[in-house]
Order: structure tokens, then sequence, then C-alpha cells
């Protein structure tokens, strides 16, 4: 009777010691799935604040644009902080001062972040230049899509917009924009 009350005894801790090992690894296996959902959530919410910065910078570029159409000359740039004469825009568009007032303006943008505040974006034009319509003009959006001009010269913008999405990721755009006065 007692080597098998012994041999139980020694089974019983068989089991214990199988047990446990059973409940570490189900344990290792948990902790590396929550991991992994912790993982794809980051992933996913950087894609979403990338999106915004670049929809915020997108916009800023559409109302530069608006902004092109509405002049009537160029009188104008060279003498505010983020209308730049040609060469005299910023070159490092990574430097925080391009981003400041001194070199470009902070305007809303007509989107809405899910906590209800407005955002903005950063803008500045800089002249780049005149193209004749005997060039190739097609490189320059010419906003209502006009391909044959009366106009010899058609002055091209340089369009620079910063947009930043509401954890800090930041997008910017430079793009030409064609216009004949």
């Amino acid at each position: 009777m007692s080597h098998s009350i012994k041999s139980a005894a020694t089974q019983q801790g068989a089991v214990l010691v199988v047990s446990l090992i059973l409940l570490l690894v189900l344990s290792l296996i948990a902790v590396s799935s929550a991991r992994g959902v912790l993982l794809g959530e980051r992933m996913v919410s950087a894609s979403r604040d990338s999106k915004y910065a670049l929809e915020v910078a997108e916009s800023m570029a559409r109302k530069g644009e608006q902004y092109i159409e509405s002049l009537q000359d160029t009188n104008s740039f060279g003498s505010t902080n983020w209308l730049h004469s040609i060469g005299s825009g910023p070159n490092d568009l990574s430097s925080l001062d391009t981003w400041t007032d001194k070199n470009s303006v902070e305007w809303p943008v007509a989107m809405g972040r899910s906590e209800g505040k407005t955002m903005t974006g950063r803008i500045y034009i800089e002249l780049a230049g005149s193209t004749s319509d005997k060039s190739n003009a097609s490189d320059v959006d010419i906003s209502a899509g006009v391909t044959k001009l009366n106009s010899e010269d058609i002055q091209v913008f340089k369009v620079v917009t910063r947009g930043t999405g509401p954890a800090g990721t930041e997008r910017i755009l430079t793009t030409l924009y064609g216009k004949a006065f």
C-alpha cells in the first residue's frame, strides 16, 4: 500500500509541473499577442495621423492656388513674410525657422479633428520665374486646364505647404502653379 501512495503522490507532482509549464506557455502566447495588438494599434494611429497631415498640406496647396488666382499682379511678392520673390524663399524645408511667421503664414483648413478643433497648416509662396507658351507649359497647372493661351508669358509660382497631424506627424508639399497675367 505504501508503494501505491508514494506513486500517486509522484504522479500528482508531475501533473502539477506539467500544468505549470502549460500555464507559462499560454501566458507567454497571451503576452505576445497583446504586444502584437498594441503594435498594430500604434501603426494604424501613425498612418491616420500621416493621412491627416497630408490632407492638411493638400488643402493648404489648394488655398494657395486660390490666392494666386485672386492676384492682379505680383507686386506684393518680396514685401511680406510669406510671399517671396524669386530665389528668396527658405532653402531648408525641415528647419523650424521656415515654418514660423518670419517665412510663412498659418491658415485654417476646412476639416475638423475628432476633438472638434479646427486644423491649421502653414504656407509660403515663392515666385519661380516665367515661361512662355512656346515652352512646355503643360508641366504647369494653369487652373482651368487652358492649353492655348493668348498671353506670351505664364508666371510660375512655387507653393510650399506644411500640414501637421493631431499627433505631430508633418507632411510638406511643394507644387508649381502657373498663371497668365
